[in-house]
């Protein structure tokens, strides 16, 4: 049989080579004599020389990955190719191999390095070395260099002098499970004045934020849990991403943090969720404040259960950390609103609703809250996901004798400008049911509704998903044209919200801290 494949040019192997995991491509030198060192050939040519396939390091020792590793470096500087991007991923135990990786990378003029060895699970430990913080050496930064890109993970820039002239003209800066601290961090940034993207990823360490920049488009802050200060004076600003604990509080006993968020009028994609040490709210009580009211210009936003608490706030109060609220009239009283004229796309991150109205059944949960007390007039898109495994296993699929009570409202509430739903984790239970209801009774231009069961324990069994889609058919419907959808996780190929990338965030930031 003729090998085609191989009797392609060299240039073309090469680049469907590259366009392969590092492992895959690797073992393509077993096809044939021909293709034994065509991997080599193809990274020895290529300006991006990426190791942050998983499956590469995975279930071979260090030494050998490492070996692998420089072989591929040797061959590339010998070649005389420029090193455009330099991508590590690597266990702890290569530590001091990734140093002078990196600082050849540097020599070499790369533009981005990103070298990240964040520890595998506890567990694995034993096998791959040591957690400890691995640092930069002093001299590494102190010359003017290219770089533009700087990701470090479990690498540690204590020993570096600042200010450092080999990271003034960063554009992008991610520090990711280091030991910066709030110092250490505003000595970075002093010196970088040329910065559009920050991402800090799980910084133990870390207390104060600080930013000013007429520059900074991107800003990330994700499970940095001892953050007890956040200032943000950035009006070029255009993407949010909060993942911690920058809550405020109208009630004394809840240790509230300090937050001065300056305009930011270009922001338009925004994630907020807060950690798990928030679960111990009284979720009965309506003076927490979110922080989703810096950012009323938003075109893409995700919502946690907590950042959908709508404080009611008396109009002559005298706490000056809500002056700037606009406030309704609800239901008699006066309570704050958000008013956002174009978001697109919204996607809500829920606990089990089960447990927001365990007192009384027709308890308005947060998410109705939320629907009153915000003004939607293009909303195109709407995710809910709820937990994967929510507190109470054994949520009732029926309601008490008043499910079918409607939940009052002091105005009608419309979406509609709506025209996808999507709903994952849904086990059925009357909430859940409850809900999609109200959901689908207000929007009147809704093309399709997506409902994605639970997996695992909460999995519906094969009858039960005919039964789920006869009783979605059966609800009453503001539009007549909406196609329903119930399937599997597995066999979901429906739109995902364009923060999904952030849901495996908070599980590294959650177990590895």
């Amino acid at each position: 049989m003729e090998d085609r494949l191989s009797s392609l040019p060299d240039d073309l192997l090469h680049s469907i080579l590259r366009d392969l995991p590092l492992k895959h491509a690797v073992r393509t030198g077993a096809l044939s004599r021909r293709w034994a060192c065509q991997w080599l050939s193809a990274l020895a040519v290529s300006p991006v020389l990426d190791f942050t396939d998983g499956d590469f390091a995975r279930g071979q020792p260090p030494a050998r990955a490492a070996a692998t590793v420089g072989r591929c470096l040797r061959l590339h500087a010998e070649h005389g190719t420029p090193l455009d991007v330099l991508r590590l991923a690597l266990v702890p135990a290569l530590g001091r191999d990734v140093i002078g990786w990196i600082a050849a990378a540097v020599a070499r003029g790369a533009r981005e390095v990103e070298a990240d060895l964040t520890p595998p699970p506890p567990q694995d430990l034993a096998i791959h070395g040591s957690a400890a913080f691995l640092e930069i050496p002093a001299d590494l930064f102190q010359a003017r260099n290219s770089l533009e890109r700087l990701a470090l993970g479990r690498l540690s820039l204590r020993a570096v002098p600042l200010p450092a002239a080999g990271l003034a003209g960063l554009r992008s800066l991610s520090l990711s499970h280091t030991d910066v601290t709030a110092e250490a961090l505003r000595g970075i940034l002093a010196c970088c004045a040329a910065l559009e993207s920050l991402s800090l990823r799980c910084c133990a360490l870390l207390t104060a934020v600080r930013v000013a920049s007429d520059r900074l488009r991107a800003l990330e802050l994700l499970g940095c849990r001892s953050v007890v200060e956040l200032r943000v004076a950035a009006p070029a600003l255009e993407s949010l991403a909060l993942y911690g604990n920058v809550i405020l509080s109208a009630a004394e006993w809840y240790p509230s943090v300090a937050v001065d968020f300056a305009a930011a009028p270009a922001l338009r994609d925004v994630y907020l969720s807060h950690m798990d040490c928030c679960d111990y709210l009284d979720l009965n009580h309506d003076d927490y404040y979110p922080f989703v009211y810096h950012v009323p210009h938003a075109r893409v936003l995700t919502l946690c259960s907590v950042g959908l608490l709508v404080p009611r706030i008396s109009m002559d109060s005298d706490d000056e950390r809500f002056d700037h609220l606009p406030y309704a009239h609800v239901n008699g009283g006066e309570a704050a609103y958000i008013n956002m004229p174009n978001l697109q796309e919204l996607q809500l991150l829920l606990g089990s609703l089960e447990e927001e109205g365990e007192q009384d059944p027709r308890f308005p949960e947060r998410v109705y809250y939320f629907f009153t007390h915000t003004s939607l007039p293009v909303l195109e898109q709407l995710f809910v996901r709820l937990s994967r495994n929510p507190a109470n296993g054994s949520c009732s699929p029926t309601a008490p004798d008043d499910e079918d009570a409607e939940i009052e409202f002091g105005h009608e509430i419309v979406l509609g400008q709506l025209t996808f739903i999507k709903v994952v984790h849904f086990r059925g239970t009357w909430r859940e049911w409850r809900l999609v209801a109200f959901l689908l009774q207000r929007a009147p231009i809704l093309e399709q509704l997506v409902l994605v069961t639970a997996d695992g324990e909460g999995a519906p069994a094969d009858g039960q998903l005919e039964d789920i889609r006869e009783r979605v058919s059966a609800l009453e419907k503001a539009s007549r044209d909406v196609r329903i959808s119930v399937c599997r996780p597995s066999e979901d190929d429906s739109p995902n919200h364009a923060h999904t990338r952030f849901l495996h965030e908070e599980f590294c930031c959650t177990h590895q801290g």
